[in-house]
């Protein structure tokens, strides 16, 4: 991932702005169906549960990543995704 305004996709998409935005619908980026399939926006809700663990929010996403275990963690994680804007 990469966080700059109008910074490129990684091996995730670019997340400036993530806070907001449709599920799955940054330009560019190739989504797992999985994901495409939840629809709904990344408010502060979904982007916890995603966080603490992609695979049981979206089972069949290719987001390779186990999760942030702690909720102060993720807490500030929002927090800083929500301030990239």
């Amino acid at each position: 991932h990469t966080i700059n305004r109008d910074g490129p996709n990684g091996i995730g998409p670019n997340l400036h702005g993530v806070v907001g935005r449709a599920v799955a619908s940054h330009t560019g980026y190739s989504y797992s169906s999985a994901l495409t399939a939840k629809g709904g926006n990344w408010d502060a809700a979904h982007l916890d549960q995603f966080l603490e663990s992609p695979m049981k929010y979206a089972p069949g996403t290719r987001m390779a990543f186990a999760g942030v275990i702690d909720a102060a963690d993720r807490k500030a994680l929002i927090l800083y995704l929500e301030s990239q804007k």
